[in-house]
């Protein structure tokens, strides 16, 4: 019986130790993409070229939707609205920028191709997100979904032509 209490004491403290050598390695690594977002956002404050600026959306977008996982993770759903809402912004700015251009996106589609093919990528991070969420908490999830999906299909309208465009699935 001696035996198996320094054992169990010894269990204990190296479960302990895990657990915030966990929480230590995940907070630097949110520390490193929120530095990441503020120089992308510095970044697109200094350009002007318009599929310079949605690739900077893009990424800016990306590491939104990551901090949002995280959100969850840590059991923040305040903040994960939040999140969400700086995604949607971000997502409708660079929607706007390549579609304020002007340009044919069938003949040239450098931008909104790349826009495109994030957002397919992101609806499907957003799906895996209203699956991880309670459903109380899946509402700014599902409306940042929907946009997303809306901004995708107007693109796609763009690229291939309102006849030609795939139908959204229901």
């Amino acid at each position: 019986m001696r035996r198996i209490e320094p054992l169990l004491l010894m269990l204990l403290v190296v479960a302990v130790s895990s657990c915030a050598v966990r929480t230590t390695s995940l907070q630097g690594q949110y520390d490193k993409r929120l530095e990441r977002l503020q120089k992308e956002r510095d970044k697109l404050s200094r350009l002007t070229d318009p599929v310079d600026r949605t690739k900077t959306d893009i990424a800016i977008s990306e590491i939104l939707l990551s901090l949002a996982n995280d959100t969850i993770k840590t059991g923040e759903p305040e903040m994960l609205g939040k999140r969400l809402n700086e995604y949607v912004d971000t997502i409708r700015d660079a929607h706007q920028t390549m579609m304020k251009t002007g340009r044919d996106a069938h003949r040239k589609p450098k931008g909104f191709k790349d826009l495109e093919i994030a957002l397919r990528r992101q609806i499907r991070m957003l799906d895996d997100l209203a699956h991880a969420v309670t459903f109380d908490q899946r509402e700014p999830v599902e409306r940042a979904k929907q946009e997303a999906s809306d901004i995708r299909e107007d693109l796609l309208k763009a690229l291939f032509g309102e006849q030609n465009a795939p139908s959204r699935k229901g």
